[in-house]
C-alpha cells in the first residue's frame, strides 16, 4: 500500500486543491484533497479516461507516449501524469490547483511521486 505521506511535497504547493493516484485502469488507490466540493473519488475514472484517451492519440499520431497533460479551467489547472506504459506498474496521477497556483512546480514533482508509488508498491 502507498503511504500517504507521498503526496507531502504537492500538499505544500502554492494553489494545491488536491492530488490522487489510479491504477490504469481508473481506481483510484489513494488521493487527498484541500477543497470538499472537488471530488476525486468519482472523477478520477473521468480523468483516467482522458488520460487513456491521450495515450491513444498521441500514439495515432506518432508523436510518442503522453507524459503530462495540463487542463485549463476557469478556475481551476488539472494536470494529470503517467508512470509510463511500458513501467512494472503502470499509474497515473491527478492533480488540481488554482489557477495562480505553481503549476510548475507540479509539474516537475509529479513524476517523483509516480516513481515513488511504483517503488512502494512494487
Amino acid at each position: 500500500m502507498i503511504n500517504e505521506s507521498i503526496f507531502d511535497d504537492i500538499k505544500q504547493i502554492n494553489g494545491y486543491l488536491g492530488v490522487g493516484i489510479s491504477q490504469y485502469t481508473g481506481d483510484l488507490l489513494l488521493f487527498d484533497k484541500a477543497n470538499e466540493k472537488i471530488n476525486l473519488e468519482e472523477t478520477s475514472v473521468i480523468f483516467n479516461d482522458v488520460f487513456r484517451s491521450s495515450h491513444s492519440l498521441s500514439q495515432k499520431l506518432s508523436l510518442g507516449k503522453t507524459e503530462i497533460m495540463e487542463i485549463t479551467t476557469e478556475n481551476a489547472k488539472i494536470l494529470m501524469a503517467c508512470s509510463g506504459e511500458n513501467s512494472s506498474i503502470h499509474l497515473h496521477a491527478f492533480a488540481i490547483f488554482k489557477n495562480d497556483g505553481n503549476v510548475a512546480l507540479a509539474k516537475m514533482i509529479l513524476p517523483r511521486i509516480l516513481n515513488k508509488a511504483i517503488a512502494e508498491l512494487s
